[in-house]
């Protein structure tokens, strides 16, 4: 190459670094931030802005408000921008990944190589680096993501709240008074925050749905065997996808979904579309509180305007008694069978001999699960229950020709961040709620783990704190549920746009 040449080159090269500098400076950090993964993906394939800008305004978002919501174990934020100038070049050479440039926060529970995962515990806060991407985390990272963070997670992942001796409490960053879910309520808080544009969470209880209702943001528990887990034997637990859109869950889902090299539980995945025609002939049955515990009147008139919206959208929406036949603390009691009677009493029991570096409600569990004498006794009385609420889940609603049943997230918004599993009851208008109350809506459908299920906002509440639905289908008709979600993604209620952000922001 001639001197002449080299010039050309390196000038053509500084014009486009200038190019991408310019443009970008036309949105603010705060747009870059919590811009859609779909898109940035366009606008980085453009040349019009950068996936290093990107980093740099979520670090400060980080920055900026971590010290009030707490929403991080680990970050990676050189690594991530080294990586961010990569995906430029890739996007300049033409050479981008499917998500080339876009950023992850990771739960504590998933890690690339050189990660370590503590389980949100002092037990665990000092283990050594994994050696090892895990299955979801090399999935993501073969497509392109950059790891900005770890996120926190309740200690042992036993909690709806996130609030643990070896790491704090994480509070939402749309009121710093209340809860942001759990288990994967690092990842919600850090999607509400701008620290991320994407994030991953697990869930074996409403883990990834609870705290998507409580950030405003969109999640999906995928149906057993669509997602790598590494707890095979465990069949109400999975990893889903977290976004701030529908469209942005689904893409992530798509890459995440399917066999890999280390999955002996794994089906073959198709990928799911990101655009649905109209519900015109979609039928929907809003199931409420399934006899188990009512709703407050702030979700109640929520979901009555979700289904304005719905209705709108072409779909009928009919009100359908289903009932379980379960109070909370029986749902409560069936949990901890379909637990502690399985592996995973087995793994939690081991932490016997640590209850005294446990906080208050890992500790609890742990004492449940070594010495209650849950056995496969126990197991098949759930087992039997499982095949009795199927039943008449399906009898009421997909058999009667109802594509989807739709129901709130959550009773109530209203949790304090840093609530009391063991001891603590939920005061709100005059009512209590047992302590059970964040996982009352999410739990029936983790019995039924076989059923796909969304969860969305529909609603602020009077604290300014989001209020979710969830879409629920027959086993494995996850694009019944995407069908509905999408369509009141175009015409509901949008937390991230206008004015409606978290106070923290």
């Amino acid at each position: 190459m001639t001197q002449k040449v080299k010039t050309q080159v390196v000038t053509l090269i500084m014009l486009m670094l200038l190019s991408f500098n310019l443009v970008a400076q036309k949105f603010t950090q705060e747009e870059l931030a919590f811009m859609p993964a779909s898109t940035l993906i366009e606008l980085y394939k453009e040349g019009a802005v950068s996936p290093v800008d990107v980093v740099e305004a979520q670090k400060e978002q980080w920055e900026k408000t971590n010290d009030k919501v707490n929403a991080s174990t680990f970050t990676y934020w050189d690594k991530a921008l080294k990586q961010a100038k990569i995906a430029e070049q890739n996007y300049v050479n033409g050479t981008n990944r499917p998500l080339e440039g876009i950023t992850v926060g990771l739960k504590d529970e998933h890690h690339d190589e050189g990660m370590p995962v503590t389980q949100g515990s002092l037990v665990h806060k000092s283990d050594k680096a994994k050696t090892y991407a895990d299955p979801v985390t090399q999935k993501l990272k073969d497509a392109g993501a950059i790891f900005t963070i770890q996120t926190t997670v309740p200690e042992l992942y036993l909690h709806y709240c996130t609030d643990t001796r070896a790491w704090g409490t994480t509070r939402n960053p749309w009121n710093l008074e209340y809860s942001v879910g759990g288990s994967s309520g690092g990842s919600g808080a850090a999607l509400a925050s701008g620290y991320c544009t994407i994030a991953t969470g697990s869930d074996m209880g409403g883990s990834v749905r609870i705290p998507s209702a409580f950030n405003g943001v969109y999640g999906l528990k995928p149906s057993y065997g669509t997602v790598h887990t590494d707890l095979p034997m465990s069949y109400y637990s999975g990893t889903g996808p977290m976004a701030r859109n529908f469209t942005d869950m689904i893409m992530m889902h798509n890459i995440i979904a399917g066999p890999t090299a280390h999955s002996p539980n794994v089906m073959p995945h198709n990928k799911l579309a990101l655009q649905y025609e109209s519900l015109e002939g979609t039928r929907i049955a809003y199931i409420g509180g399934m006899g188990i515990l009512e709703p407050t009147k702030e979700v109640n008139e929520a979901m009555k305007s979700a289904i304005k919206t719905l209705e709108k959208a072409g779909a009928e929406v009919d009100v359908v008694e289903v009932d379980f036949g379960m109070d909370a603390k029986e749902l409560l009691m069936n949990f901890k069978k379909m637990a502690f009677a399985g592996p995973m009493g087995g793994q939690i029991a081991v932490y016997d001999e640590y209850k005294d570096q446990l906080t208050k409600y890992a500790a609890n569990f742990v004492d449940v699960s070594a010495n209650a004498g849950f056995s496969g006794k126990e197991l098949a009385e759930v087992e039997s229950l499982v095949k009795e609420m199927y039943h008449t889940l399906a009898s009421q609603t997909f058999a009667k020709g109802y594509d989807v049943v739709i129901l709130p997230t959550l009773p109530t918004s209203h949790i304090p961040a840093d609530f009391d599993l063991v001891d603590g009851i939920v005061k709100e208008n005059g009512r209590e709620f047992p302590g059970i109350v964040g996982g009352a809506y999410t739990i029936p459908f983790n019995l039924l783990n076989y059923c796909p299920v969304a969860s969305m906002p529909v609603g602020l509440s009077s604290q300014d704190m989001p209020i979710g639905m969830q879409v629920v289908a027959a086993p494995y008709k996850t694009e019944a549920v995407c069908k509905v979600v999408y369509n009141y993604n175009k015409l509901g209620i949008k937390l991230f746009k206008g004015g409606n952000m978290p106070k923290t922001r």
